[in-house]
């Protein structure tokens, strides 16, 4: 039996038709720019499940025809750190000049140099040096790779580009169309609707009032739309303001992920291209860091979010929570310590505990945060442990442990390299669904086989796991399942494992429908219900 709905804790519904729409003539015409007018996704690549930069993965037409109801639709403003090229000094020849060297030969020299002292990353990364340069070639490269007008990315590489007014900009993009039902008109226009949700009675009342209208509740991927403008981190007032700002809006947050792939100037990332796309991207600026600790902002920014003092006592106004997806291993360590610890620890509360969120993440069976710490050089694109990738942007049994005992969730990223799938590595294809549950089943199995707990604890694990696909962030998604389409198959999927594997786990004590259901969609609607209302 398949769940009735599905729900996802982590997508985007509006970036591939935002993005492809923005700057151009459609933009001008209410009539073509607005979420349900979605551009031709490429087939063929979608069909294949290759890398999500020409088709659209879970708009709110894929949305509907997928049975989701609740999706926590994440805004997340492009970084420019696509497009910059490196930020060491060494590397910043004028294109001109980097150009000349390539055609002088001087640039293939310089790499069998390389090539003899460092091996072939060496000799590759001197090949592609002039790509981390911000000239022609890196610009066709970013349009060939993301599909985006030339339009699009002279906007994005220009002075006017701003990721705070492009927060407000694409929420308003979703504002077009709230509550409004649309009807299919023509090619590339879904069918359906969705409401920005406002509180947990609203999402309920949607729920029960219709049968397939998407409940949208907002996120952010990014604190870089607060924090950055240009290649500066504005003034902290500005910063504060704004955070203030995001908390009066009539459709509250309820979580934000501060870091994102580069640095926001105020807490450190972990590790998230691949070893070719950090070649071309310089992630290094606040990579592996914690806090920023100069002025303490990063600490004053996740307090302002948390809307708690220094104290830690509630200030009580609306609480926006924080996703540890992306942030750098030091810095979970720091925010469990610092925040989420001493948080809970207070019994009086009149809120809830601060969940511990991992939105979109996978295993890296790596016991602690300290051995992620210790390895964070070591990461490169083979870096596995039992065929899980053990970086640090994925999750080790610490981080499932906080998840468990504060009753948070983790959303399992539909990304095959982040559930483990190695580069140019075979899959079959009726087994790339497997790929997944095993990712459900090996953090479940951190709970599960841990017998300091007792048994009604262990069981609780199953309420702790659910779907946070990303989708629409530009993935490489397990091939089977590309789009939001595919989410019955995923729980069939899901099915037969546990069915294959029900005398283990309290599988058969729970419930294998049950277990699915709450995968698939309880989860994120019980944890939503919960928190949402304690965001003000």
């Amino acid at each position: 039996m398949s769940p009735t709905f599905f729900a996802d804790l982590h997508c985007h519904p509006t970036l591939f038709a935002f993005n492809r729409l923005r700057n151009g003539a459609r933009e001008q015409d209410p009539a073509q720019f607005h979420p349900w007018a979605v551009p031709p996704s490429n087939l063929a690549r979608q069909e294949r499940g290759g890398r999500a930069t020409d088709y659209s993965q879970c708009d709110f037409d894929k949305l509907t025809r997928g049975r989701a109801r609740l999706v926590h639709a994440s805004i997340t403003p492009i970084e420019t750190g696509f497009f910059e090229g490196s930020v060491d000094p060494r590397e910043h020849h004028p294109f001109g000049i980097e150009l000349v060297r390539l055609l002088s030969g001087v640039t293939a020299a310089t790499a069998a140099f390389r090539f003899a002292r460092e091996g072939s990353d060496g000799a590759l990364r001197e090949l592609t040096k002039i790509l981390r340069n911000r000239g022609p070639l890196r610009r066709l490269l970013q349009i060939a790779f993301l599909k985006y007008s030339p339009a699009r990315v002279r906007h994005l590489l220009s002075r006017d580009y701003d990721y705070w007014d492009e927060l407000l900009r694409e929420y308003d993009f979703l504002l077009s169309w709230d509550g409004v039902r649309c009807e299919a008109d023509g090619p590339g226009t879904g069918s359906g609707r969705y409401e920005l949700i406002r509180s947990p009675d609203h999402m309920n009342s949607v729920l029960e009032a219709d049968d397939d209208t998407i409940c949208a509740v907002l996120s952010i991927e990014g604190g870089h739309v607060f924090s950055i403008a240009g290649d500066e981190t504005v003034d902290d007032a500005v910063i504060f303001e704004r955070i203030e700002e995001l908390k009066r809006w009539p459709h509250p947050f309820l979580f934000i992920t501060p870091a994102h792939h580069f640095d926001n100037g105020f807490c450190g990332h972990a590790r998230s291209l691949p070893s070719i796309g950090g070649m071309i991207m310089d992630q290094t600026p606040r990579m592996h860091t914690g806090f920023e600790e100069k002025r303490d902002l990063g600490r004053r920014v996740f307090r302002a979010l948390l809307d708690v003092d220094d104290e830690l006592n509630d200030l009580g106004s609306r609480r926006i929570l924080l996703d540890c997806k992306h942030m750098s291993p030091l810095l979970r360590k720091q925010y469990y310590a610092e925040f989420v610890i001493p948080y809970n620890a207070k019994r009086d509360r009149t809120r809830p505990p601060i969940p511990v969120i991992h939105s979109h993440t996978g295993y890296s069976a790596v016991a602690r945060i300290d051995d992620l710490i210790r390895h964070q050089d070591d990461e490169h694109d083979h870096w596995h442990v039992d065929n899980f990738r053990a970086w640090g942007l994925n999750a080790c049994d610490e981080d499932v442990h906080m998840v468990h005992d504060t009753e948070g969730l983790i959303g399992v990223c539909f990304d095959q390299g982040v559930a483990g799938v190695g580069p140019n590595e075979r899959v079959p294809e009726q087994h790339y669904g497997r790929v997944l549950v095993r990712q459900i089943l090996a953090m479940a199995d951190v709970i599960l086989q841990d017998d300091r707990r007792d048994e009604e604890d262990r069981i609780r694990v199953w309420d702790r796991i659910c779907i946070g696909s990303d989708f629409d962030g530009v993935i490489h998604p397990v091939a089977s399942h590309s789009t939001a389409l595919s989410f019955p198959a995923f729980a069939e999927d899901l099915r037969v494992v546990l069915n294959e594997k029900r005398h283990t786990r309290f599988i058969e004590r729970v419930g294998v429908d049950e277990i699915v259901e709450r995968v698939c969609w309880k989860n994120i609607f019980e944890f939503t219900q919960r928190h949402l209302g304690t965001a003000e």
